[in-house]
């Protein structure tokens, strides 16, 4: 049994301890507040917050949503962690008000912690001294507000940042029309700006470059009336944004094939046309790559707000600010012909992010602990501390939720924990060179060390664990009739009628159809059409209970058993896109692995090591990023 000491009770915390119970470590989690919950319990969690990515994607792989599919606010959030601490009976050992001032690693490897205890019965205060094997630090990363540009230095109104932003700012700005400037298009700046557009015709979003935007919903609808709508009637799966971007069929594809299709969407009328033009504007560095280059809100009310005229957003590299004066330079209006780039404020709200410090553990020695979270193996294990640091939750997914992320190391270090598994003994050389792929495969947001691709990251994790999900075998079997089907055709379609193929793959082409057609059409029909379900749906995180250890299919059966197959999948334009994109570059990109994952196998062996920009970008993006094992069974799995 083994000490665990977890720091922070927000979701990702609440995760780890549960793990670490379930696997029958001593654990013990403090809080310096008086309740779970993190960032969704606190001031933070500004008025109105509705979450980016679904319930059912931010829901733990074991302990599914019962709700319908939707867009939880911050309390809908908060009570999914208060059943779930609940169900698993977490609060007992969890101390509150309890703030770790200290932890110190001896020589020895074991922690010595300084807890100070608030007393609930009176004002007085307590140290708490706690000896522990392993930490798990789960504060978070929206602890310590970045400072504010230097550029504002000069600006003598007032000035907040997104953690301030509360009812009784909104209501002043309201009652005096304030002039407001937001800085920042993240999804904080799309719904601080989006809101106070509705109370002030003067609010202006200033962006240092355009920003690459993901709507809620695949529409071009409004995008808060269908939140509102969809708390009282379900919407389609494939209707949801993580649709789009965490489906198997799209981890299958290549970056390019992925980025391109992006590019292609933004140039016809599917989405938002703001959305669409902004997002161009974004990537138009990396016209292969697009939204794959850099961070995407997931937001559009930023967009829906300057479409209706409700806000002006700047982008414009620099500002000078002298009083109440800023001063665009190089500027670019948005959306519009204005060519002003002086404007007047009497406030700023600082939309430009958090940064990480942990200034209490203390190491012995010369050694060093690097706040980037790249470097640390997985986002988790720092250098020379793999086996008794861990970080949870500084993996944010390009795509998805960070609690999942937080969930799948969690169960990976409580299995180092239990000696069942061990880390690479060369992870800190793995961390430096994801490290320097990450920064070049985000080179448009290469300085946001957090984000993390969710399929390749979730994969990577869970083939460490042992429970990466597999397709039962008639699902297997049905899919690779198909592919032979595909390469059949191919083959008798590009073989010149001189030169026919070998008898082997001469095979009329007219059987080849109907073998093809009816394997599609048994997609569709095999165990209520799982495969599509796996191929275009979103990919949950209980997939991830499917195997493996802490295995319970019951659960992946139930979630998949709510989407009816028929009921659940909307044929709109943006889909029919997707499917015609989708097919063609999947049955590419199979065929196209086979002699790649040979040339990566032989060079394996013979140990040289290509340039990442050589051998990334053609491999299927699940195996792009974040150290996730190529193996020969990735060539036949669904």
């Amino acid at each position: 049994m083994v000490r665990v000491v977890i720091v922070g009770a927000g979701p990702c915390g609440l995760v780890a301890l549960k793990e670490m119970v379930e696997s029958g470590h001593e654990a013990v989690l403090f809080e310096r507040s008086g309740r779970l919950g993190g960032v969704f319990a606190s001031a933070t969690a500004y008025p109105n917050l509705h979450l980016t990515i679904s319930n059912w994607a931010m829901a733990f792989s074991d302990f599914p949503d019962l709700a319908r599919l939707h867009y939880s606010t911050a309390q809908e959030y908060l009570s999914y962690l208060d059943q779930y601490a609940r169900h698993f009976d977490l609060d007992r050992h969890i101390r509150y008000h309890a703030e770790v001032r200290s932890a110190t690693l001896g020589e020895d490897g074991v922690w010595s912690l300084e807890v100070q205890i608030q007393s609930l019965t009176d004002s007085e205060q307590f140290t708490l001294r706690v000896q522990a094997d392993a930490l798990i630090v789960a504060t978070g990363s929206n602890g310590l507000p970045n400072t504010p540009p230097a550029s504002l230095s000069g600006f003598t109104g007032r000035m907040i940042h997104s953690s301030q932003y509360d009812e009784a700012f909104k209501q002043e700005v309201a009652a005096k029309k304030m002039k407001v400037l937001v800085v920042g298009g993240g999804e904080s700046g799309a719904d601080v700006s989006a809101e106070l557009g509705e109370l002030s015709p003067h609010v202006t979003v200033w962006l240092r470059r355009s920003v690459c935007v993901g709507p809620r919903y695949l529409n071009k609808k409004d995008e808060m009336e269908q939140v509102a709508a969809n708390m009282t009637v379900d919407f389609p799966a494939n209707s949801f944004l993580e649709a789009a971007t965490t489906n198997r069929m799209s981890a299958a594809q290549n970056v390019f094939a992925y980025g391109v299709f992006r590019r292609l969407l933004w140039c016809t009328p599917v989405l938002n046309r703001t959305l669409s033009h902004m997002s161009l504007a974004s990537t138009a560095s990396a016209l292969l790559r697009n939204d794959q280059a850099t961070y995407v809100t997931k937001n559009q009310r930023m967009c829906e707000a300057l479409q209706a005229g409700k806000i002006e957003v700047l982008v414009a590299p620099t500002v000078s600010t002298r009083g109440r004066s800023c001063e665009f330079h190089s500027c670019a209006v948005v959306d519009g012909t204005s060519t002003m780039q002086q404007r007047e404020f009497d406030a700023v709200v600082l939309c430009t992010g958090f940064r990480l410090e942990f200034p209490w553990i203390r190491l012995p020695g010369t050694q060093s602990l690097s706040p980037n979270p790249r470097g640390w193996y997985l986002h988790c294990f720092p250098e020379g501390l793999g086996h008794c640091l861990f970080f949870v939750g500084y993996a944010r997914p390009h795509q998805g939720g960070v609690p999942v992320m937080a969930e799948m190391l969690s169960r990976y270090i409580a299995q180092l924990l239990r000696g069942e598994r061990d880390l690479p003994p060369d992870y800190a050389a793995r961390a430096q060179r994801d490290a320097t792929a990450s920064r070049a495969y985000y080179s448009l947001s290469p300085d946001l060390h957090t984000l993390v691709d969710y399929n390749a990251f979730l994969e990577s994790v869970a083939r460490r664990i042992g429970c990466e999900p597999r397709l039962p075998a008639a699902c297997v079997l049905l899919a690779n009739l198909h592919m032979a089907t595909v390469l059949l055709m191919a083959v008798q379609l590009c073989c010149p009628t001189s030169s026919p193929p070998p008898l082997l793959l001469s095979l009329p082409l007219l059987p080849l159809v109907m073998i093809w057609a009816a394997s599609t059409a048994g997609f569709f029909v095999l165990h209520d059409g799982l495969l599509i379900k796996w191929w275009f749906y979103p990919h949950w995180a209980v997939w991830y209970r499917r195997r493996g250890p802490g295995a319970n299919p019951a659960l992946l059966d139930g979630v998949l058993a709510r989407v009816n197959l028929w009921k659940s999948t909307a044929i709109t334009p943006g889909f029919v896109l997707l499917v015609l994109w989708s097919i063609p570059t999947y049955y590419a990109q199979r065929i196209l692995s086979i002699p790649l994952f040979a040339v990566n196998a032989v060079l394996t062996v013979l140990g040289y090591r290509l340039p990442a920009a050589w051998v990334r970008p053609p491999r299927p993006k699940l195996f792009a990023l974040h150290d996730c094992p190529w193996r020969l069974s990735d060539l036949y799995m669904p």
